[in-house]
């Protein structure tokens, strides 16, 4: 019988077979930054109405006019207003990790963005999976077909995973962070404590959000490479996998999640100290490169999954 691969080795494949399709990467970005126009054009016509009015400021000593910010948020209303500093760099990347932590549902000016990035990413996984089943490139034209072809089972896992997580948002989030948190609370003394109650809480939390995210990612594995069209079958051959490989998908998931760790971790520390600022070439270049680096392994982890399905199912065959 051949042998399972490992998720170590599953995880190394992977990374090389993003690394062997370069041009993927990028055109993937580019549909990215594509879509983030509109909108980013959009923000930036009501920037440049407030500033026309507003007097210059000395740049050698401030990069942003703190009490113009202060006005703008003031009277700024949709996509407006959520230009806010938590946008900026680093910054961003924290605000967002703090909202998902506590709950916070997003402004309702961005969920057109977030459905039409959900869209968008239901299209190219049918493209990508296809790429890395085949190991190679499938050309714009074979690319768009593979895309086409899944869009709506992909749209439907990526609804039925949206609408799980918002359950155990209501649920289970809620549960955790009201009565069980003030009730742990009442029975300690000091900050440390009651932080550490709130990290073994979100643990908890995130290895339910964790698991959905999980059986989504399968369940588009099996539809690409078991050939199941049919989101119940997918759904179905996505959670038996996980069960008769359970250890080998929550290390392989566990291991990609690190790297991620470490990646935003260094972007952090090179913007924080790395004398980065607002508009300057080396604040844009570190975060394009952050953006690369998370899109590399958002698609190394897809890969790598894809190759330890097929792997247990070839060794299951034998």
């Amino acid at each position: 019988m051949t042998p399972a691969v490992s998720p170590f080795r599953a995880l190394v494949l992977g990374l090389g077979d993003v690394l062997k399709a370069p041009l993927m990467l990028i055109a993937i970005a580019i549909v990215m930054l594509l879509m983030a126009l509109p909108f980013a054009a959009t923000l930036n016509s009501e920037l440049q109405r407030s500033l026309s009015v507003q007097p210059h400021v000395d740049l050698a000593d401030t990069e942003i006019d703190p009490e113009w910010w202060m006005e703008f948020r003031d009277h700024a209303t949709g996509l407006a207003a959520t230009f806010t500093p938590a946008v900026l760099g680093f910054a961003s990347t924290l605000d967002g990790l703090s909202n998902v932590l506590d709950g916070h549902a997003p402004p309702a000016a961005i969920i057109l963005p977030l459905l039409l990035s959900a869209a968008a990413w239901a299209f190219l996984w049918g493209g990508v999976l296809q790429r890395f089943q085949q190991g190679r490139g499938l050309g714009i034209a074979g690319f768009a077909r593979a895309g086409a072809s899944r869009l709506v089972t992909f749209i439907v896992i990526a609804a039925g995973a949206a609408v799980v997580n918002l359950v155990l948002y209501l649920t289970v989030h809620r549960l955790l962070f009201g009565p069980v948190l003030r009730a742990l609370t009442a029975m300690v003394s000091t900050e440390r404590d009651v932080f550490l109650i709130r990290v073994v809480l979100y643990g908890i939390f995130f290895a339910c959000v964790g698991l959905v995210s999980l059986v989504a990612d399968y369940t588009r594995v099996y539809s690409v490479a078991a050939g199941d069209r049919t989101v119940a079958g997918a759904i179905r051959g996505s959670i038996a996998f996980i069960r008769s490989r359970f250890g080998a998908t929550l290390t392989l998931y566990v291991m990609t999640g690190a790297i991620f760790v470490v990646i935003t971790a260094g972007y952090g520390v090179l913007e924080l100290y790395g004398g980065a600022q607002v508009g300057r070439w080396s604040a844009v270049a570190i975060g394009q490169a952050y953006v690369f680096a998370r899109l590399g392994i958002r698609l190394a982890f897809a890969s790598s999954e894809l190759r330890l399905f097929n792997a247990s199912h070839t060794a299951a065959a034998v």
